[in-house]
Formats: structure tokens, sequence, C-alpha cells
């Protein structure tokens, strides 16, 4: 069996482990401890970049090459198997599926598991590149991200609120947030613009009534004449030119803070992370 057939034999197993939750993905989960180990990380993606990536793309995002490699970054099968069970899988095939068995050494068994692993793994689960400290700086500065997301209270209203953005998101997604917002969703964000050019985001509407939040934090509630001197604008407020504003340097340390962005309360506990209008951030 040839050694590049691994991932993707693994990947088609993990296809028919549970075909009734194909296109379930879950969220991330930082169960397994695979993933923090950075040395095996970087080593399974070497790997992974000469063996795997011509069926499933260097980052694991599937649909590459002859084998058509399904995507291991949104993996349900993967995120709910144990490092065990992940090693295992690689190491020893399944009988009855397309899984082999392959011969490589325990170790170099175990990087590739860390580096598939990590690709599911929650952002602030696994080691990172870039300046934290730089990356608050910046998201508060220069980037400007803190004028439309808020963080445990501090920052704007147009975007979602990025306090557990670490816990919530894997880095693939923080980094793709930023480089390519078009591919985001925009449900319940959808821009507009009030009248005297106040900027908002329509939160629920209807045929007859609009829910928008402003960037000061007030609610309007548009009915008939109002819905119609609003305008609706195209894509988001989100900036789409961060990849020529910014380094890759200033880039991964974004993502760096980002990623340690994790709030655990009990439900119970919880909460409003927005202050109320007229109190400081």
């Amino acid at each position: 069996m040839r050694p590049g057939t691994t991932l993707a034999a693994f990947a088609v197993l993990s296809a028919q482990l549970l075909p009734g939750q194909l296109g379930r993905t879950g969220p991330p989960s930082a169960a397994n401890p695979l993933a923090r180990d950075q040395p095996a990380v970087e080593a399974g993606q070497k790997q992974f970049q000469q063996l795997c990536a011509g069926c499933h793309g260097r980052s694991g995002q599937g649909g590459q090459g002859e084998g058509q490699g399904p995507d291991l970054m949104n993996s349900w099968e993967v995120r709910r198997a144990s490092d065990t069970e992940l090693m295992n899988w690689i190491h020893n095939g399944v009988k009855g599926t397309a899984m082999p068995a392959f011969t490589l050494a325990s170790d170099q068994i175990r990087q590739l598991a860390a580096f598939v692993r990590s690709l599911n793994a929650p952002a602030n689960s696994v080691p990172v590149e870039g300046s934290i400290a730089n990356g608050e700086s910046l998201f508060y500065g220069k980037a400007g991200c803190g004028a439309c997301h808020m963080i445990r209270g501090r920052g704007g209203y147009l975007g979602p609120d990025l306090s557990n953005a670490g816990l919530e998101h894997r880095l693939s997604e923080l980094r793709g947030a930023i480089l390519n917002p078009a591919a985001l969703s925009i449900s319940g964000y959808r821009p507009i613009l009030l009248a005297g050019g106040v900027r908002g985001v329509v939160k629920n509407e209807s045929n007859w009534s609009m829910q928008v939040l402003d960037e000061t934090g007030q609610i309007h509630l548009l009915h008939g004449e109002e819905m119609k001197s609003a305008r609706l604008q195209s894509g988001s407020w989100m900036p789409a030119d961060y990849v020529r504003r910014l380094s890759p340097n200033e880039i991964d340390d974004i993502v760096a803070f980002l990623s340690r962005q994790a709030v655990r309360v009990e439900e119970s506990d919880r909460q409003p992370q927005r202050p109320p209008r007229g109190e400081p951030n």
C-alpha cells in the first residue's frame, strides 16, 4: 500500500463509521491533549504535506487530487475519536473498510495524528505563533477590530462578540475570517445605514418590521416608511483589505490574541457580556 493513501483511506473510514452524521462537525474539542504537543504537530504537518496533501490539500481542507480526499478540518469523526483511536486507525487500519494498515514508526504515526488532531482543535488549546500582547494592541488600534467586535465588555456592537473566540473556533477559522471576510455568514449582522448615516446591523426582520442594533448599542424598531428609508449595504462591515493593510506577522499576532479569548462560566452565572449604554467599557 502506498504511504500517500493512508489518510485518504482514513477519511473514507471516517465517513463509513457514521454515515448518518456526515456534515455534522460540532464544536471544536479540546478533550484530547495530542494537539498541544507543538513539536509533534509541526513534524506531523511536514509528513502530511509530503504524504497526504495530494488528496487532502496542504491544510487538510479536502477535495484535492485524484483521490478527492474528504475534509479533515471539519470532521465530526476525527473530533469524536480519542487520540489512541486516531493513532490506531492510522497504524492498524480497520477490517472491512478502505482503511489500510500503515507501517510507519510509532513516533511518525503519533506526529501525523497530532497534526490531524490540531486541525479540529479549538484555537485556545493549540500552540500559536505571534505576539498576544501585540495582537491586542492591533485589535483595538491599527486594525480597528474593536470598533465592531466586543471582548469581555470592551468594544463595539456591529460584529459578533469574540469573548469566547478561542473556545468556539479553530485557528484556521480565525485566520480565514480576517483574510476572507466575504466568506463569513452575515446572519444577524446584515449591514444597514440608518437616517443620519448611523451604521447598524439587522438582528431580526419580517415583511412589516425590522429590528436594528446600531453602532452605539441602541435598538431601533423600524416600520413602514422607516424601513424604506434605511439603506441595506452589501457584504458586511468587516473590512475586506486586511491582507493589504496588515503584514503577515501582524495577522499572526491578531490570531494569537483571539485564540486566547476564552471565558468559561456556568450557565446559571452567565451575565450579559455587553454593558448597558452609558456605562464605561
